[in-house]
């Protein structure tokens, strides 16, 4: 195992502080206001002796083209609920803790050969140096030709185990971690990369914390590594930039949320993060989501988009993904466990980063509170997940999700497809997870016993084609 290099000496270290100086496209006005949410209307009544609800949605649901399940037994008992996908191979795995000193977690990897058959290893990836107690895999995130995945120690802070692909399996290749004696609690809480840049978040995403969760720091940073000659270095970090009254930065969540692409980083920072059904979450400043340039080998900030420019949402920036100059940002409203969360483009144009649209479903889809709790953009196709989703057409209670693709269509982004599983799916599960290496798109399946779906796995969309069509869902 190659331990990443993380010395970093005083000429290497990037602090944005309070007196850094407004780039020119800072602001991000929108092109249009967005238009509040409506309801989804019904396009029509269903025709005589038509399929129940037939006609009530703009978009037939489009099924998977593969159920991939792993050869053997898993232990996570949500194995299947994180994926990941680059080019024709398929990751899965699930939340795990480790019980005992060794390895531990397990990650099953499909390859698809020229017979469009998929194929995988009877004997899956784990990692190893687990503590009794280490958390893994509550996140599995593509990285160029790297998987990054997060294990908690348990108490000294987090580490960024970096795996690769070899020979139908993934391998442990380097451990990424602040250097000794500078560990905090906190790092590792969120991160992402595009294979050559790495941002690890330090935000105290902790709950639980009772009187202390108004303690927690209000200025965290969030810390960029770059792969050079095999080896992942420090190159410093980030933070929120002061106001330029040089009122003390209050920026609680900045780094709740970040994504990486080329020279392009992008950190949310909403005002809260949702709570827990049993405690509330303290209130931090304003919501906005800070866009980051490399120039000269530095990180410079070139836009500030406020989050009330866009709406009242105090979570806006609680999600982003970004790719080349397409912005996807959520926000949603932390206490109406009702409202249905919001989904923006935004998009630079001349320099400077304006909204495009706000990304709404097709007609006689409802979104939920997790409409876009998952996402990714791949090849300038940009994919919602939402577990919460219903479409008016679907009979009975229960609802598995969906997943909504989104594509330009005359200069306007549109809801182009609508994700569903056919083989059995726990309830609103479906969409929780979603990655995407355009025209493959991966939803993951998670375990559930007592559904008997065993032992979890990924369901597999090749959009390269019209799909396969269903109207309705099978019930």
């Amino acid at each position: 195992m190659n331990i990443a290099s993380i010395a970093a000496c005083a000429s290497t270290v990037i602090i944005l502080n309070a007196q850094t100086a407004p780039v020119a496209g800072q602001q991000a006005p929108p092109l249009l206001a967005p238009a509040p949410s409506a309801a989804p209307r019904l396009v029509s009544a269903p025709a005589p002796n038509s399929t129940p609800g037939s006609a009530l949605v703009s978009l037939a649901p489009t099924t998977e083209t593969a159920v991939l399940s792993a050869p053997v037994p898993t232990i996570s008992p949500t194995w299947g609920y994180r994926v990941s996908v680059i080019g024709n191979q398929v990751f899965a795995t699930g939340p795990e803790r480790a019980m005992s000193i060794g390895a531990f977690g397990q990650i099953c990897t499909w390859e698809r050969g020229s017979a469009i058959a998929w194929t995988a290893d009877i004997t899956l990836s784990q990692l190893e140096g687990g503590m009794p107690g280490d958390y893994c895999f509550q996140r599995l995130e593509r990285g160029g030709p790297f998987l990054f995945t997060a294990m908690n120690r348990n108490g000294p802070g987090t580490s960024i185990r970096v795996l690769a692909p070899r020979s139908g399996r993934v391998a442990e290749v380097a451990s990424v971690a602040l250097p000794t004696g500078a560990d905090l609690p906190t790092f590792g809480s969120y991160f992402a990369s595009d294979g050559a840049t790495l941002a690890v978040s330090s935000t105290d995403l902790r709950f639980g914390l009772g009187a202390a969760s108004n303690e927690r720091a209000r200025d965290p940073k969030t810390f960029i590594y770059s792969y050079r000659q095999g080896i992942w270095n420090l190159d410093g970090f980030v933070k929120a930039p002061a106001s330029a009254t040089g009122v003390p930065t209050d920026a609680m969540w900045f780094g709740v949320s970040l994504d990486v692409d080329g020279d392009v980083l992008a950190i949310g920072r909403p005002a809260t993060i949702p709570p827990r059904h049993t405690e509330s979450m303290p209130l931090s400043g304003e919501a906005r989501v800070h866009i980051y340039r490399r120039m000269s080998g530095q990180w410079m900030p070139e836009a500030d988009i406020l989050g009330a420019s866009v709406t009242d949402m105090k979570c806006f920036g609680l999600n982003v993904v970004v790719e080349g100059d397409l912005l996807v940002v959520r926000g949603m409203t932390p206490d109406d466990f009702e409202a249905p969360s919001r989904v923006w483009l935004f998009a630079r144009i001349g320099g400077t980063w304006v909204l495009r649209q706000e990304l709404m479903p097709q007609v006689g889809i409802v979104p939920g509170r997790a409409y876009g709790f998952a996402m990714a953009i791949s090849k300038g196709h940009i994919v919602l997940g939402d577990s919460s989703a219903r479409g008016v057409d679907e009979i009975g209670d229960s609802t598995p999700g969906m997943a909504l693709v989104f594509e330009e269509r005359n200069g306007q982004w549109i809801n182009t497809k609508r994700l569903m599983p056919a083989a059995p799916c726990t309830d609103r599960s479906f969409g929780n997870d979603v990655a995407a290496d355009w025209p493959l798109v991966v939803i993951g399946r998670a375990k559930n016993e007592r559904l008997g779906l065993e032992p979890g796995g990924a369901y597999v969309f090749d959009l390269s084609g019209s799909g396969q069509a269903v109207s309705p869902r099978p019930q």
